[in-house]
C-alpha cells in the first residue's frame, strides 16, 4: 500500500513541475503570477489530498459512493486530466528541442537560435507552449461544463420501430426506455425528478428499465425509492439488473462473508425494485395478451460477451412460455450480447433493448453523424440497430459514472411507438 501511495504521489508531483516548468515563462511578468502560482499549487495539494483519500478508502474497503464519490471523480477530471491532456503539447516541444539539439553536434549548419525559433514572429516552441495552455483550458472548462451542465441535459429521443408481425392489438403501443441511473453518483434526488416528470408527460403503455439502478450496493438507491414510484406507466413499468447491481465491485472475493453479503445485496434490490413499481424480470418472461394476441416481454439477467463482465443471465429459462407469442422483446443490460448469443440462437425475438455503454458520456452527435471513444470498445453503442432481421436499441443511461458528467452525449430518455408498418 505505502509503495503504490508513493508512486501516485511522485507521478502527480513530477507531471506538475513538468506542467509548471513548461508554462512558467509564459505568465513571468504579469501582476498576477504570484497569485497564479499559488493558485495552481494549491489545486495540486486538492488533488493530491484527493487521491490520497479515494486510495486508501479502497484499500480499506470502505464505499466511496454519493456527493463524496462525484466531488473526488470531478477533481480528478477537472484539475488533473487536462494537465494530462496539455502534457503532450509540451513533450512535443521537448522532444523537438533534444531532437534540435541533438542535431547541433552532426552539422555545424543547426545553431543553437534555430533550436527554438521558428520562420514567422513566433517561435515553434512558444507556440507549443501556448497550445499545451490552451488545451488545459479548453478541456477543464469543457469538463466543468459537462459536471454541471451536460450531466442534467436530459435528452427524449423518439423513434419508431417497425415490426412487421405486430399485431394490430398492439399498433401504436407506446414504451419508454430509460437505462443506468447509477443513483449512487447523485448529490440529490432533485435531477431524477425532473426526467421523471418528462417520463410522465409522455403518459407512456410501458417503462422498460434496462439495468444499473446503483453503482456498487443497493442500499444507494433507497432513499430514491419514493421519487422512483412518482414514475407511471398505463400497463406497467418492467425492470432488469446490469453489472452493477449485483454487488460484484464493492464486495471482495476474499472477505469470507462474500455470498452472504452479495445475497443480501440482491435480496435489498429486488425489495427496493419491488416498492419501487417495478417488475423485476430475473431469466423471465411476461406474456400480454389482447384481442386474441400476444405479445412477450423477456428479462435476462446481465450477459456480457466480455470477459470482465458477468454472464449470470440464462436466455433459455427467460424464454420459456413465450412459444405463442407473436412479437418478442428482451431486456438485456448489456448490448454485446445480442450479437454474441440473441443473434445466433434466439432467432425469434425481435427487439433488444440494451444500455450499459453510456455512450461513453463524451463524444459528438450531430444530425447524420454520431462519434465516441464507446464505438472502439462497443460495436453497437448508441442507437438502434439491425441485423438479420433482428433489432436493438442501446439507451445512453439516464445518469453517469466515472467522470460525473456528460460532455456530447446527453442522458437519454428514449420513447418507442410500435408498429407494423
Amino acid at each position: 500500500m505505502i509503495v503504490v501511495l508513493i508512486v501516485i504521489i511522485v507521478s502527480v508531483l513530477l507531471a506538475d513541475l513538468y506542467f509548471y516548468k513548461a508554462t512558467n515563462s509564459l505568465i513571468e511578468g504579469w501582476s498576477s503570477a504570484k497569485f497564479i502560482k499559488i493558485g495552481y499549487w494549491s489545486t495540486t495539494i486538492v488533488l493530491l489530498a484527493v487521491l490520497i483519500t479515494g486510495y486508501v478508502m479502497y484499500v480499506f474497503g470502505k464505499p466511496i459512493s454519493g456527493s463524496l464519490r462525484v466531488l473526488l471523480q470531478g477533481v480528478v477530471f477537472c484539475l488533473f486530466v487536462p494537465r494530462l491532456i496539455s502534457l503532450g503539447f509540451f513533450v512535443l516541444d521537448d522532444s523537438i528541442r533534444l531532437g534540435k539539439y541533438i542535431a547541433s553536434f552532426f552539422s555545424s549548419g543547426v545553431s543553437s537560435e534555430s533550436i527554438t525559433e521558428g520562420e514567422g514572429g513566433i517561435s515553434r516552441s512558444r507556440f507549443l507552449q501556448l497550445s499545451g495552455l490552451g488545451a488545459f483550458a479548453l478541456f477543464f472548462s469543457v469538463f466543468t461544463y459537462g459536471i454541471f451542465k451536460g450531466a442534467y441535459n436530459f435528452n427524449v429521443i423518439r423513434k419508431k420501430i417497425v415490426l412487421p408481425k405486430l399485431p394490430k392489438a398492439f399498433e401504436g403501443v407506446k414504451i419508454i426506455q430509460i437505462s443506468d441511473l447509477h443513483l449512487g453518483s447523485f448529490f440529490s434526488s432533485k435531477p431524477i425528478e425532473e426526467a421523471i416528470k418528462l417520463i410522465n408527460q409522455e403518459q407512456p403503455d410501458f417503462i422498460f428499465f434496462t439495468g444499473d439502478l446503483v453503482n456498487d450496493i443497493a442500499e444507494e438507491a433507497e432513499s430514491f425509492v419514493p421519487v422512483l414510484q412518482k414514475m407511471q406507466a398505463k400497463e406497467g413499468i418492467y425492470s432488469i439488473l446490469g453489472n452493477h447491481d449485483y454487488g460484484d465491485y464493492f464486495y471482495r472475493s476474499t472477505d469470507p462473508d462474500v455470498k452472504e453479503k452479495k445475497k443480501h445485496n440482491k435480496d435489498l434490490m429486488k425489495k427496493i425494485h419491488r416498492e419501487a413499481g417495478f417488475q423485476l424480470l430475473l431469466d423471465e418472461s411476461v406474456n400480454l395478451e389482447k384481442e386474441g394476441e400476444r405479445l412477450a416481454i423477456i428479462g435476462i439477467e446481465n450477459w456480457g460477451a466480455k470477459a470482465r463482465f458477468p454472464k449470470y443471465g440464462n436466455l433459455k429459462k427467460a424464454v420459456q412460455g413465450t412459444e405463442s407469442a407473436a412479437v418478442k422483446l428482451l431486456l438485456s443490460h448489456d448490448p454485446s450480447h445480442w450479437e454474441a448469443q440473441v443473434i445466433p440462437e434466439f432467432k425469434d425475438i425481435d427487439v433488444t433493448f440494451s444500455g450499459h455503454t453510456h455512450g461513453m458520456q463524451f463524444g459528438i452527435e450531430i444530425p447524420g453523424f454520431k462519434w465516441s471513444p464507446a464505438k472502439y470498445i462497443y460495436k453497437q453503442w448508441a442507437g438502434l440497430y439491425e441485423k438479420e432481421g433482428q433489432q436493438l436499441y442501446v439507451n445512453r443511461g439516464l445518469g453517469f459514472l466515472g467522470y460525473p458528467g456528460r460532455v456530447g452525449i446527453s442522458p437519454e430518455i428514449s420513447v418507442f411507438e410500435l408498429s407494423n408498418s
